[in-house]
């Protein structure tokens, strides 16, 4: 687990925004326009191009899908962030990475209307792609990966809110208490403090969510009321 996940993720954040705007600047400057250098020829090129599309490419000359693209998955970080607050590398690192690449590939539409690419995988025949691209790409796998596979927290089928939690593994306060507060005050003694810790791993996403929606509410309506 890691001491200081924000700063690590800040620190994720400005070394690949500073990697992107590097190498798009050196392509800029450097090379013309559909300029293509072989770095092992047939495989991998250095390629001059713009790209007026989403990542790899895609939608090219769609801008609003791309705005919705990258707004998208700053709220699902931003989200997460909030919900979660991840403390191991992996989601730490994705969600870095995800947010990295999307800042980047923004500024660069910002900018001048279209985001400078320049990594060519011939071998495959793959679209032009960009640094920015990488970090969202690797973001995203990492990201995928702790939530699926090595999360304690969450399982796969409470993603897609397959599996609901019986109605007897619910907490009472969930499930029916008029005063959902008692979760998130002084007044939950250990004993419901537990079975609400206990009970939370069983939940589909969407219920955790609502509960930590509801800890906060009555999180503001007990600051309030000692105001």
């Amino acid at each position: 687990m890691l001491d200081q996940p924000r700063k690590m993720f800040q620190a994720v954040v400005v070394f690949w925004l500073l990697l992107d705007f590097m190498t798009k600047q050196v392509v800029v400057q450097f090379m013309d326009l559909r300029e293509s250098i072989p770095l092992w020829e047939g495989v991998f090129h250095l390629t001059s191009v713009r790209n007026s599309g989403a990542a790899f490419s895609l939608m090219e000359g769609q801008f609003w899908v791309f705005y919705l693209a990258m707004a998208l998955l700053a709220l699902i970080v931003a989200w997460y962030w909030v919900s979660e607050r991840p403390r191991h590398w992996m989601p730490v690192l994705g969600t870095a990475l995800v947010m990295a690449g999307a800042l980047g590939n923004t500024a660069d539409r910002l900018a001048t209307g279209a985001v400078v690419d320049m990594f060519d995988f011939r071998l495959i025949n793959f679209a032009i792609f960009n640094v920015a691209d990488v970090g969202i790409t690797v973001g995203s796998i990492l990201f995928v990966v702790w939530l699926v596979f090595l999360s304690e927290e969450v399982k796969w089928g409470e993603i897609f809110g397959r599996r609901k939690a019986a109605p007897n593994e619910i907490v009472p306060a969930m499930a029916g208490a008029t005063d959902i507060s008692v979760v998130a005050t002084e007044k939950a003694d250990a004993a419901e403090a537990a079975a609400i810790k206990e009970a939370l791993p069983r939940l589909s996403l969407w219920e955790r969510l609502e509960l930590k929606l509801q800890k906060w509410e009555a999180d503001i309506e007990h600051e309030e009321g000692h105001g």
